[in-house]
């Protein structure tokens, strides 16, 4: 007895088979980098910090005569642009001018209110804190000396 043509093709194992073989298993190797991301594999990214912090700016020293209470004002330390508020009384407050979003220089709108140009978020000038998004937090502080009538940044 002798195997017909069709039994002797269907057990046999080719190129052809092999090909196949590699090509159906395909869209899982393809798949699987997201799959194991979708399943909890890699790390997931810590969020953004909305704390405001410190930065230091080259020292310099300006009249606080410059800044009537209840207003800011910016001024350049450096090359660096600096807003600097008197809220109160004999209180005074400095931020980096640089928009927390995308580095936008902020302006003093009107009093205490800051807004950067490129995308309006906008900050009050008190506290430095962000009040309209875009801006993820609040703008970077600066240290400010009182000595007499004279303001010293950094």
């Amino acid at each position: 007895m002798t195997d017909s043509p069709a039994a002797t093709s269907a057990t046999r194992v080719g190129p052809c088979t092999q090909r196949r073989t590699v090509l159906m298993a395909l869209p899982g190797i393809v798949l699987l980098p997201g799959i194991a991301s979708a399943c909890g594999m890699t790390p997931t990214p810590e969020p953004a910090s909305t704390v405001q912090q410190t930065t230091t700016v080259p020292s310099t020293t300006i009249d606080a005569a410059e800044i009537p209470v209840g207003t800011a004002k910016q001024f350049k330390a450096g090359d660096e642009n600096v807003i600097v508020a008197q809220p109160a009384e004999g209180e005074f407050v400095a931020y980096s001018s640089r928009c927390t979003h995308q580095g936008g220089n902020v302006q003093v709108v009107k009093g205490m209110t800051l807004r950067c140009p490129l995308h309006g978020a906008e900050y009050d000038a008190t506290d430095g804190r962000n009040t309209l998004a875009p801006a993820p937090r609040p703008l970077d502080a600066i240290p400010v000396a009182v000595s007499g009538d004279k303001l010293t940044l950094g």
